[in-house]
Formats: C-alpha cells, structure tokens, sequence
C-alpha cells in the first residue's frame, strides 16, 4: 500500500525522520560563525604582524595566543611572500553544546590556504580554543 502525498502517514514520517531545528540552536550557531569570522580574522592580522599578538587575548585561550606568537614570530607561515592573508569563507559545525569545528579558506596573492579551529562557549561568551594553519 503506498502513501497517497498528504496523507497523515506520510507527514508523520517526514516530521520524524527530518526534525526541525529549534531557533535557539540557529541563533548559537550565527553567534558561533560570527565570532569565528572574527577571531580568525584577527588571528591572521595577528600572523601578518598587522596587529600585536595582545590583541587576540580576549578571544582565545593562552595556548592559542602562544602558537600564534611562535607562528608569527618564526615567519614560515605558508605563503607569506605572496601578500596578506585574506579571510574568504568560515565553515562552522557544532559540535555539541557550546564546541563548535572551524574550517576556512584564505587567499594570499592568487592562492588559498587553509586553516582549522576549534571555538567553545563559556561564562565569558565563545573563546577560540585551537587553532591550525595550513
């Protein structure tokens, strides 16, 4: 017997096997991919030395702000000759309550790069956690 469309059955079905996302869950993840817009952008300025290392304590953890000094410090960031680093897409995952995966892409000159983050949320609001260029 098959399901006529609209038939009770059927939007049973479809409610149970597609759940609707709840609005609390959209507004943490814009909040989520708004913060790691700007953390990561920052960190690239940081990177670039377009800012003090200083500047990214407030969003990130001492680890994060330490890696990214040595990063800077050591200039052997992937093409760093080719001009400063341009932040083009953040793709953000939830990962579970309050942790979300960062992934993105940067250009510099007519290449793009990548790099991957990780952001949690506290009492303090969302801080980045880990942070990798590639």
């Amino acid at each position: 017997m098959s399901a006529v469309p609209g038939s009770v059955g059927l939007q049973r079905f479809l409610r149970s096997s597609h759940p609707v996302k709840t609005r609390g869950g959209d507004e943490c993840n814009t909040a989520a991919r708004q913060f790691a817009g700007t953390a990561l952008r920052l960190a690239l300025e940081v990177l670039d030395g377009r800012r003090p290392v200083r500047q990214l304590g407030p969003l990130a953890e001492p680890a994060v702000v330490a890696a990214v000094r040595t990063l800077a410090g050591a200039g052997r960031l992937p093409g760093r000759e080719l001009g400063t680093a341009t932040l083009t897409r953040v793709d953000v995952i939830m990962a579970g309550p309050g942790q979300a995966e960062v992934c993105a892409g940067y250009d510099r000159g007519g290449r793009r790069f990548a790099l991957a983050a990780r952001i949690v949320h506290g009492r303090s609001g969302w801080r980045l956690a880990a942070f990798r260029v590639c």
